[in-house]
């Protein structure tokens, strides 16, 4: 059965944030690589089905704020949450100041989860086995005369994380991961 996307922000039924148009012409502007040209191979649910999978998997990530409503199937819109780098600094009183429109809205998907989404449905597309990075991302060292394996404990599950790039788009809209700080009170 063909995958049809809904990225209606905040319905019910939706299962991505962007649609195949918009994906596909930000793929076509990407600079020129391989994976951006395996993007446009094989058919649009092919397509559809990458988009999906990658909407599904940001899901799981840990969002500032809160859902605008109980209603809407995915994370996004969120009330709540403020836009990363909306201070202004003016030198008239050197004190920095918010913009008025410093929050996203409660009907807004921020660019960057659309990024992401883009992002990480082009390299699940590519990469038909899954998300399977170089598969030492769990390992501080790896040394192999006289075999010396270092775990690496301060990151993620390897079967779980999400390429690099992926990861940067999502700075400053997450509780915690790369880029973004946790606070736990004691």
């Amino acid at each position: 059965m063909a995958v049809t996307i809904n990225a209606t922000a905040g319905d019910a039924s939706a299962n991505s944030y962007i649609t195949l148009a918009e994906a596909d012409a930000f793929v076509e502007a990407m600079v020129e690589s391989t994976d951006a040209a395996k993007w446009t191979t094989g058919n649009a649910d092919s397509r559809n089905r990458a988009l999906t999978a990658a909407t599904q998997r940001l899901d799981r990530e840990r969002f500032l704020g809160a859902r605008a409503t109980d209603t809407q199937a995915l994370q996004w819109p969120r009330t709540g949450v403020r836009k990363p780098d909306t201070y202004v600094n003016t030198y008239a009183t050197g004190f920095p100041f918010r913009i008025s429109d410093d929050y996203y809205t409660d009907t807004e998907v921020p660019d960057q989860v659309k990024r992401a989404q883009i992002e990480l449905a082009v390299y699940l597309k590519n990469n038909v086995d899954g998300i399977s990075l170089g598969g030492l991302e769990d390992f501080k060292n790896v040394k192999i005369g006289s075999l010396d394996v270092t775990p690496d404990k301060t990151g993620a599950v390897g079967a779980d994380r999400i390429p690099p790039m992926v990861e940067r788009y999502l700075t400053g809209l997450r509780i915690s991961g790369p880029g973004n700080i946790a606070i736990k009170r004691s």
